[in-house]
């Protein structure tokens, strides 16, 4: 009987401290939480549809026209999903250097891309590298030879050499453009590159390197296309109906490959039968490897696609802004006008430009720039990856996030370019020293590259 009482007894004790400690359990809860900083939203963007997210709102071209729209109804900073994959789309040249220049020790990754790199085999050029050691040492080795004191000074001849080619080609046949625009620039990077020079106009690797750079160009930007969605379909068998794209797929990588194989393997059995007649950063890097007594599979893959990537990324492009130029020129007669006129008056008619008249034709230069902004010739940068969880004006930016920078949209920017869709390049002749608006800020791309 005691012993039941006594039992009876302490139940109601035992009941009041429990109730005291989840009292005391959920006041701290409470505090902890009215402490506590508030969750971060994502930044805002198109209304997702469960599973697919954005993607049947992209178009398959001109996606860069969809993202500027998305920028101007939520912001700078657009958050979209490609099925499960987040993206943030940049429309900002602000924004693209707060995230990708400021922050790019967490914004340098690159994502898997499956078409360029793994179906068209481009993976080992550095666009496409993901960071790390292979994307650093093709890094040093560009910065050895382009970017150490006094460098650049010694390709000026190569270049005078061949803008007298290309300008007596063009008197010869002034129809034939964009054919001269494209043997300037190959000529110039075949040389640097591999130490070819091109006599003619009827260069065999040159014509290899254009037939190939335009089937890479038609297969749409990095990152962007169904491939680089669903990898998977990189296996899609040729024999299966609607396989018509793996087909023009595999003729565009056996293009880009014979491109990137044919003035390296030439460099390499010249090297090894006794020296080459011209040194290129493809000889330099070779032959200093074969110095040390080795070269590795890996050393040989690495050679071969930092050289490809000089040639990949700039012929197609600068012969873009070449032909820009020359579409401006025909629609603005009056700009035409002012730069013949100031050209005239600073050089006069017994010689051409150089250099160091650059200082002294301002309204030259500031079409040069117009030409940049009113015509990029990127639409969207190359898609950065973000490493680990970052903030950025009070919004998350998740961890496996692509970053893609709108360039075209940048230059679209009205509070840098007011009437953006005009041909001005007065715009820039009142420019200050590092301002924003620079199109180098953005023509190039961003971060670490």
């Amino acid at each position: 009987m005691d012993t039941q009482h006594l039992v009876a007894s302490s139940q109601p004790t035992a009941y009041a401290a429990v109730s005291v400690i989840l009292l005391l359990i959920l006041c701290h809860a409470v505090i902890v939480w009215k402490n506590s900083p508030p969750s971060l939203s994502l930044p805002p963007g198109p209304k997702q549809v469960p599973f697919v997210g954005n993607a049947l709102q992209l178009p398959m071209g001109y996606q860069e026209r969809t993202f500027l729209s998305w920028g101007r109804t939520f912001g700078a900073v657009v958050h979209a999903k490609l099925f499960q994959t987040s993206v943030i789309i940049v429309n900002s040249v602000q924004v693209a250097k707060d995230l990708m220049d400021k922050k790019s020790e967490n914004f340098s990754d690159r994502p898997r891309f499956a078409l360029l790199g793994e179906v068209l085999g481009l993976g080992d050029t550095l666009p496409l590298i993901p960071y790390g050691d292979k994307f650093r040492r093709y890094r040093r080795w560009f910065h050895d030879a382009f970017l150490a004191q006094g460098v650049l000074v010694n390709y000026r001849p190569l270049m005078r050499r061949e803008l007298s080619a290309m300008l007596k080609s063009l008197i010869t046949h002034p129809n034939a453009y964009e054919t001269h625009f494209f043997r300037y620039n190959a000529a110039i990077v075949l040389e640097i590159a591999y130490g070819h020079r091109v006599t003619s106009d009827n260069d065999s690797y040159v014509d290899l390197s254009e037939r190939a750079m335009h089937a890479a160009a038609c297969t749409g930007s990095a990152g962007s296309m169904l491939v680089d969605v669903f990898p998977i379909l990189k296996h899609y068998p040729t024999w299966m109906p609607g396989s018509g794209f793996k087909i023009q797929l595999l003729k565009t990588r056996e293009l880009l490959q014979s491109m990137l194989d044919a003035q390296y393997n030439v460099v390499k059995n010249t090297l090894r039968s006794g020296g080459v007649k011209n040194a290129s950063f493809a000889s330099n890097l070779l032959e200093a490897h074969y110095c040390d007594g080795s070269l590795s599979q890996q050393d040989d893959t690495d050679i071969r696609g930092a050289s490809g990537t000089l040639y990949a990324a700039s012929t197609e492009s600068m012969s873009s802004v070449m032909r820009t130029f020359i579409l401006a020129m025909v629609l603005h007669h009056e700009v035409f006008k002012k730069a013949q006129e100031e050209l005239d008056r600073v050089v006069g008619p017994d010689r051409l430009p150089d250099w160091e008249d650059r200082d002294n034709l301002p309204y030259l230069v500031s079409v040069m720039k117009e030409v940049y902004r009113w015509n990029v010739p990127v639409p969207l940068a190359v898609p950065h990856v973000v490493g680990r969880d970052d903030v950025y004006q009070n919004f998350k930016i998740p961890a496996k996030s692509l970053v893609i920078g709108n360039i075209w949209g940048m230059s679209k920017d009205e509070s840098l370019y007011p009437d953006p869709d005009s041909f001005k390049p007065e715009r820039f002749l009142e420019m200050a020293p590092g301002s924003l608006a620079d199109p180098k800020n953005m023509v190039f791309g961003f971060g670490r590259r």
